[in-house]
């Protein structure tokens, strides 16, 4: 492709008619729900005579020598949103309103990743970007479908895509115009500066959701990282989790679809409360902090814990996660907190299991077998008083013999066998007690 020449015609100028045709085949298009910030273009009728004369020298950075004097003119600060952030494809840069100044918008040169909206511009929002060779290098490869987003101060995410690019002089003022709903982006410093049109969407672009802020278990697209946070998780007690604390666990998966690794070290990775407080992850119990790369291709799943103060951890908490900080924009998952969940008492951790019952009458015993096994992560100690056998009733059955003798203790993850003789005359309903578990044996 031509970079000299807009996108989809082999010569000359683009047509800015047939542009703003589909532009406006698009709006119409758009359910009117979905039409943020239209009903506030009525208070900017009079900004279009502003914006055309900014555009005369715009791109010029100072005052045409053919142009006469005009005295200052700036456009007021709408009454609504205003934009924050936007992305053009993966870069993100921050939003810093601008206005018109003196018949002049002097975009800064430099600015680091800093685009600048032309204030007031609410129909058509226009903002300029000074011309670094990564920006520009950004811009010069758009093409046609390309996304834009703009995360604004209050709302959704407005999305559009790049309908059509040119080269601009001091004189194409018509890319300003507030006639028309889009967004336009202009690169500003050195040659060919170019302007660019997007025309808004009414649906999220093909690759996903795009970031922002999603509820549970929705994939959503940071970059090149599609991420779904699976679920989270309260503990009120564990070895890690001092009185009056909460530990919160973040359960996600990623799959990584860029050309370079990426580090999970690296990636921003918080816990926000109610209150805006910010919590990084600590290793919990037996969850580590997030580590390691992501290899392009690969794919991950994890879980990050933070530790919160037990009177913050109620109402919306938020979870945020950016593969990279200061280049995209972050994803968001908002969340209330479930109860925690109680730490089980160690008995209840015992699994028991009889395997026979084998009543003597020339002997007047009854031999019981079985195993118990620990399925938690530490010892579970049985005493005498917590084995009995009993009638039907209730009187009890003494204890001749155990094997292994009591107390038993079980090891964590291991399992006992045992044996136990009681003293039955008679063949008869009896209950056999372990710890909390019963067992009816005839």
């Amino acid at each position: 492709m031509d970079l000299q020449e807009p996108l989809g015609q082999p010569k000359g100028k683009m047509d800015l008619e047939r542009v703003f045709e589909r532009i406006r085949r698009r709006w119409e298009e758009i359910p009117p729900s979905l039409r943020p910030l239209v009903g506030i273009s009525v208070g900017i009728g009079g900004l279009g005579l502003v914006l055309f004369l900014a555009g005369l020298i715009l791109l010029l950075r100072g005052p045409s020598s053919t142009a006469p004097a005009r005295p200052p003119a700036t456009a007021g600060p709408p009454g609504g949103p205003v934009p924050v952030r936007i992305r053009v494809k993966e870069a993100a840069f921050s939003v810093r309103p601008l206005p018109v100044q003196g018949g002049r918008w002097p975009v800064p040169a430099g600015g680091g990743d800093v685009a600048y909206w032309m204030e007031g511009t609410v129909v058509n929002q226009v903002f300029g970007l000074p011309g670094r060779p990564e920006t520009r290098r950004l811009v010069e490869g758009l093409q046609e479908g390309d996304p834009i987003e703009v995360e604004m101060s209050a709302g959704p995410v407005l999305r559009f895509e790049v309908v059509g690019k040119q080269p601009v002089q001091p004189t194409d003022v018509d890319i300003l115009a507030q006639h028309r709903p889009g967004l336009t982006l202009l690169l500003t410093g050195g040659e060919p500066r170019w302007a660019v049109i997007a025309a808004p969407l009414a649906q999220p672009p093909a690759f996903g959701e795009a970031a922002g802020r999603v509820p549970i278990g929705v994939p959503v697209q940071v970059g090149p990282v599609r991420l779904t946070v699976s679920g989270v998780e309260a503990r009120a007690e564990g070895p890690d989790i001092p009185a009056e604390s909460v530990g919160v666990l973040v359960r996600f998966e990623l799959d990584h679809s860029g050309e370079t690794p990426l580090s999970l070290e690296g990636a921003e990775i918080l816990l926000i409360d109610a209150s805006g407080r910010r919590y990084q992850p600590v290793p919990l119990g037996e969850v580590p902090r997030p580590a390691g790369q992501v290899r392009p291709g690969g794919a991950f799943s994890g879980v990050a814990a933070f530790l919160l103060p037990r009177d913050r951890a109620t109402g919306i908490l938020t979870w945020r996660f950016n593969p990279m900080p200061g280049r995209l924009m972050p994803v968001e998952v908002e969340f209330e907190l479930p109860r925690p969940t109680p730490t089980p008492p160690p008995e209840a951790r015992l699994q028991i299991q009889i395997q026979s019952a084998q009543w003597s009458a020339e002997e007047g015993t009854l031999v019981i077998r079985g195993g118990v096994g620990n399925t938690g992560d530490q010892p579970v100690a049985v005493a005498p008083e917590e084995v009995e056998l009993v009638g039907p009733e209730g009187q009890p059955i003494p204890l001749l013999d155990a094997s292994p003798a009591l107390p038993w203790t079980i090891p964590a993850g291991r399992t006992l066998g045992f044996e136990l003789r009681f003293a039955l005359a008679d063949r008869e309903a009896v209950m056999l007690r372990i710890g909390a578990a019963r067992f009816q044996i005839r």
